[in-house]
């Protein structure tokens, strides 16, 4: 069976007769360039990657983990991606096609849900794009015959035909997922003549290879016209490129203003503002090094355009070369009308400094608008003596924010003392690794514990949050080596390595928990929560951590971690992981961590159908790494999700699972206390031609209510019946479900 399957593997893999052609495949056997370089370490081993896309050789794995194997080409958290080939002369084109990983083996790999395809006379251009494939154009997915399963990987051919266009350069520019992976890249000719090719005006690009490179993270931009919100600009750098002056114009139109934020570090009052036909132009100009930066910029911007449709320009000059000015799209998306007031549940934006917080104007309106209660800092950077920062946290305690502290308990300490070789696991020879010994209690690490007090005395947090990957996710490899760690338990009486891990692991996290609480008790604050990312139910991280022995006292919420793109196999994906730990747990003590786009961007309708599979599915709050780009689409669905969920966020929390039976196509998740719920309602696969059928079962008449509108949409006879609920394709519907009222 298992050579059977191989087999299939192998000849689904199989190039076509015309890909190996150099007749018919302009590309085979030519170049590559990207911007950025590709920065996934085992598909770039043998530094292959400029041959890997168009060298004709296929992913030759069964199971198509083509992000173990050098001949694929391969991107961890890239971000946007252009990449290009040279065809050597201009050449008529009439297809242009790539292979991309999807599946979702694991979360994180998926395609880009964000593709286009450019063409060039010259690197230097002009480009022009003449294809592109987006999530964000409904039918798209289905037009280009991308898969919705996932768990297991396959590769998607993406192509692009009936071009009809020229270039001797050809270009795709993707957004990339938590890991990207493509092996093959191919442009085939066409019959017309190139002479007969003209490009719109409207089909100028700034792709480029060999320049910085300033971009969107979305095919619009979005602002709030009541608060300011930020916009994330990134930046890509050419491998080796010199410093030059660099400089960034951007036109926003009338009725939309920048109030805040900073680009290359140069603040708005820095930057020159001029008035131009319908909108205001800003610059900035910098002389010092550029690098990659998902967020070179981050704008704070309010208002709404004086005219629609409206776009937001951008230019970019590096010494004496200008890119051409393009324009994206400059939507307004708006909050609630009646701000969400969380009581119960945590509300922050978790993985986001404090300064960031600061530099945002209005902040606290936008915060309260938004549905936020409590304040993110980070303890693993706080300074003691930073007496601004504990001002302004005595201040916003003051005016009702609670306090999330944001850790990184044990990095902190070998990032400070990473030359004291007391800290590593000490070998026969005389030699140590590299990695925390899991054994050391010495100088280093009663001044770990000490800094953590002394954070939570002065911090006061509510919650104490700590991200700690100290080993490969195969835990502390080195400790079998170690005289330290084998004294230690000799000294134990522990027979198996395992067991001593686990020993290990409780002892050190109650040495945190006790930390914590001499700095709560020295500080006077309030209960702290304490909560670790990715320890869950039933499981033990890097074979090391326990949860379920230390459950609630010593951690008092499961963080499971779920970093995706957000297609649609995911959003199901999330709220099954969250529901499968809630399972776990006698109530919704759960703070999941999602990522708001490091992981592969996406609309803010998909977020929040996200957040409602969390919440829905029995967790007390979000977390989310990282902040890099949260942007106004994403924050209102944020808004939206809240709105929907505090009216019932005691059932949330307080209630037991609940999954009605689905009749067909579709999903549902809920929560139900007594005679009351809450249901999530879901076609994520656009599969259930416009309604989801469940099956009620309450004791009492009832009535359903859309959360999102208030609207009492059924009253519904006591007793088990069937129930069609209309869900928009590819959405989700949150409803409560009570005794009839009146």
């Amino acid at each position: 069976m298992y050579l059977a399957i191989c087999a299939l593997a192998l000849l689904a893999a199989a190039p076509e007769p015309r890909d190996l052609d150099p007749k018919a495949n302009l590309a085979l056997g030519k170049p590559v360039s990207y911007l950025p370089a590709p920065n996934y370490g085992p598909t770039a081993a043998k530094d292959t990657d400029p041959k890997d896309l168009t060298d004709g050789v296929l992913t030759q794995r069964p199971d198509q983990h083509m992000w173990f194997e050098s001949l694929a080409v391969g991107w961890s958290y890239a971000g946007r991606v252009n990449l290009a080939v040279d065809l050597g002369s201009v050449q008529a084109i009439d297809e242009v096609a790539v292979r991309f990983l999807g599946g979702s083996p694991q979360p994180g790999i998926w395609m880009p849900g964000w593709v286009e395809v450019m063409v060039g006379e010259s690197a230097a251009g002009p480009w022009h794009k003449v294809a592109e494939y987006s999530r964000w154009k409904a039918g798209d997915p289905a037009r280009f015959g991308i898969p919705t399963s996932g768990g297991k990987a396959w590769v998607h051919r993406l192509t692009f035909g009936g071009l009809k266009t020229c270039g001797r350069w050809v270009g795709l520019r993707f957004y990339g997922a938590g890991l990207t992976c493509a092996d093959e890249l191919y442009v085939f000719g066409g019959s017309h003549q190139p002479t007969t090719v003209a490009f719109a005006p409207a089909t100028r690009s700034d792709f480029t290879v060999d320049q910085p490179w300033l971009h969107f993270h979305k095919p619009a931009v979005h602002a709030f016209r009541e608060v300011p919100a930020p916009l994330p600009i990134g930046l890509a750098v050419p491998p080796g490129a010199p410093t030059r002056p660099f400089s960034v114009s951007l036109t926003f139109p009338s009725g939309v203003n920048v109030v805040g934020g900073s680009i290359g570090g140069i603040g708005l009052l820095a930057a020159t503002q001029e008035p131009v036909p319908g909108g205001t132009r800003y610059t900035w100009r910098t002389d010092k090094p550029l690098r990659d930066d998902k967020t070179f910029g981050r704008l704070y911007v309010a208002g709404a355009p004086a005219a629609a449709p409206a776009v937001l320009r951008s230019q970019t000059t590096w010494g004496e070369q200008t890119s051409p000015e393009t324009s994206v799209p400059l939507e307004v998306v708006d909050l609630p009308a009646e701000p969400p007031r969380p009581q119960r549940l945590m509300a922050s934006l978790s993985w986001w400094d404090l300064g960031a917080t600061r530099a945002w104007p209005e902040w606290a309106e936008a915060f309260r608008r938004i549905g936020f209660n409590t304040l993110p800092v980070f303890a693993t950077w706080f300074d003691p003596n930073d007496q601004a920062t504990l001002d302004f946290i005595t201040w916003a305690r003051a005016d009702g924010w609670r306090v999330q502290a944001i850790d990184s308990t044990w990095h902190r300490m070998l990032g400070r003392r990473k030359n004291e070789a007391e800290l590593y696991c000490q070998f026969d020879d005389g030699t140590h690794g590299k990695d925390l010994c899991p054994s050391y209690r010495g100088q280093y690490y009663a001044e770990e514990m000490e800094r953590v007090s002394t954070a939570v005395k002065l911090l006061k947090p509510d919650y104490f949050h700590d991200d700690i990957e100290l080993w490969s996710w195969r835990g502390p490899l080195d400790s079998p080596r170690c005289r330290r760690c084998r004294a230690d338990k000799a000294e134990r009486g522990i027979e198996k390595w395992e067991d001593w891990q686990l020993v290990m692991g409780e002892t050190m996290s109650r040495e945190l928990q006790t930390a914590v609480a001499r700095g709560v008790a020295a500080g006077g604050g309030p209960p702290c929560e304490l909560g670790v990312y990715d320890f869950r139910p039933k499981t033990n991280y890097q074979f090391f951590w326990p949860f379920d022995p230390l459950y609630p006292e010593v951690w008092q919420s499961a963080q499971v971690s779920t970093y995706t793109p957000l297609e649609p196999y995911h959003l199901a994906y999330v709220g099954d992981e969250v529901r499968t730990d809630r399972a776990a747990l006698p109530r919704g003590d759960q703070l999941p961590w999602l990522t708001p786009g490091d992981a592969g961007t996406f609309p803010g309708e998909a977020f929040y159908c996200a957040l409602l599979e969390c919440l829905f599915n029995g967790s007390r709050g979000i977390n989310f790494w990282s902040g890099r780009v949260w942007d106004a689409d994403l924050l209102a669905a944020y808004a939206r999700a809240m709105a929907v969920a505090t009216p019932v966020e005691d059932i949330l929390i307080d209630g037991a699972p609940y999954l009605p039976e689905v009749d067909g196509p579709g999903r549902a998740s809920g929560l139900r206390r007594g005679d009351e719920a809450v249901v999530l309602v879901a076609d994520y696969l656009a599969e259930a031609a416009g309604s989801v059928a469940l099956e009620l079962d309450f004791a009492k008449p009832i009535e359903v209510v859309d959360l999102a509108t208030g609207e009492v949409i059924a009253k519904l006879a006591a007793g088990a019946q069937p129930f069609k609920v209309a869900v928009k394709e590819g959405g989700a519907r949150a409803l409560s479900v009570r005794p009839t009222r009146g």
